[in-house]
């Protein structure tokens, strides 16, 4: 993903639940790359899975399909695959801007 932005322009009636949604994102990025350091593959899944499930909500689509990748590969005990898509979901955060309009 590089320096390109990823521009997100949640419900401006949600405009502070997506705020803080953001850093719970992160919060979960941290916990993610965490786990997947243990081989910890249940806390991978729940986390993927909740990602998935929550992040559309809040305009945050790549959140989503990144969480889909997280909950199979723990599902798969695919530590290679979860690395990778814990280190994609840091670069989907550290790309996303909100923008209110």
């Amino acid at each position: 993903m590089g320096n390109e932005k990823i521009i997100v322009r949640p419900d401006p009636d949600l405009a502070d639940e997506a705020t803080w949604y953001l850093g719970q994102l992160g919060e979960y990025a941290k916990n993610i790359k965490e786990a997947v350091f243990r081989g910890d593959f249940e806390t991978v899944r729940e986390i993927g899975h909740r990602v998935k499930g929550s992040a559309e909500s809040f305009g945050f689509d790549g959140a989503s399909d990144i969480g889909r990748a997280l909950e199979q590969a723990a599902k798969d005990k695919d530590a290679a695959a979860a690395k990778a898509a814990a280190d994609r979901f840091s670069d989907y955060l550290r790309s996303v801007e909100l923008v209110f309009e």
